[in-house]
């Protein structure tokens, strides 16, 4: 059997690998950069757990040691408020503050260990076939032939690029500056809130060590070396930042081709949902190339299925986050 091609060994692609080597389908992963890799600090919900649980991963996660939460202390309608993620009969739901570069190498490794190639390469050219599931990619170190590609390579859209796909925007242009902080800091985390600007998010992602992200539009983003209020007196790490406008490609499934992650689509942080959509959208593209690989269901209707499946999750989201900022008068949602 061909394998299946992944680009991109994140969240989106660790999901779909490991779901398609459960079933027995062999993976090639290309993968840019060597793990770790750096990533900002990132807030697993809780919900996060039964997806770590499906692919067999919950213990390397646990065995982690990562900073443990019950809910988000949010400032987002005028005053601070804790907010708790719930509980059940089991008692109280709690998130993960994860390491993002320790998460990632955890994921790929029981993917490595469960017997998928990966190659570290850049991705130079994608072809798929119109008549079949044929796709073959291009890179650094020559081509890779397989069944099917998944492009898992995040916001920079690699498979849309290259198939000319077109992305549409959603919103107005949005810019995610984030880093790290080492000391003492007395206020509870994770916390969020808004200002005229924007919004900033801080956590606490390592004893004393506190990951911050900062949202505005674009011509608003914060200088280089700016900080947090509360942040400014601890020893800074140098600070990234990343295009986070809402905006999804026009078809995120064809012949020969699954999006998942951020290669589909693109929300900005506040929807807390990134990595669990990330997760969840590779396994689900790699559960329909399963079904008709294996199953025999038609190609063109598990494409359909997954573009529905996704596009309805967007749509949803951009509608919560969108009457959030409208309550907040953020980035001209309050017209």
């Amino acid at each position: 059997m061909k394998p299946v091609i992944i680009i991109g060994g994140g969240p989106s692609g660790a999901a779909a690998a490991l779901t398609l080597l459960d079933a027995q389908i062999p993976v090639t992963i290309v993968e840019q950069k060597r793990f770790p890799r750096f990533r900002p600090g990132e807030t697993l919900h809780p919900g996060i757990e039964p997806l770590l649980t499906k692919l067999g991963v919950l213990l390397q996660v646990q065995s982690a040691g990562y900073v443990r939460h019950r809910g988000v202390w949010s400032g987002w309608n005028g005053t601070t408020q804790f907010v708790p993620y719930g509980k059940d009969d089991d008692g109280q739901w709690q998130g993960y503050q994860a390491v993002r570069a320790d998460f990632d190498h955890r994921l790929i490794e029981q993917v490595r260990m469960r017997g998928a190639q990966l190659l570290v390469s850049k991705v130079v050219g994608v072809l798929t076939s119109a008549s079949d599931t044929g796709a073959e990619v291009m890179t650094s170190e020559g081509p890779i032939r397989g069944g099917y590609v998944i492009d898992c390579s995040g916001s920079t859209h690699a498979l849309a690029r290259h198939l000319r796909i077109p992305i549409v925007r959603y919103s107005p242009n949005l810019v995610a500056c984030y880093g790290y902080a080492v000391g003492a800091y007395d206020a509870p985390t994770p916390s969020i809130h808004p200002d005229q600007d924007g919004w900033t998010w801080i956590a606490e992602v390592e004893p004393h060590r506190f990951q911050w992200t900062r949202v505005t539009e674009s011509h608003n983003r914060p200088a280089r070396a700016w900080i947090p209020d509360g942040l400014q007196a601890l020893q800074a790490e140098p600070a990234q930042s990343a295009d986070v406008t809402w905006r999804m490609a026009t078809s995120v499934a064809g012949p020969g081709y699954f999006l998942a992650g951020d290669a589909a689509a693109v929300l900005d942080p506040s929807s807390s949902h990134g990595v669990l959509r990330a997760m969840m959208s590779g396994m689900m593209a790699a559960h329909l190339i399963v079904r008709h690989l294996c199953d025999r269901v038609d190609a063109r209707v598990c494409a359909m299925t997954y573009h529905d499946w996704l596009a309805s999750w967007f749509q949803h989201d951009m509608a919560e986050m969108s009457r959030a900022y409208q309550e907040a008068r953020l980035f001209g949602f309050n017209n």
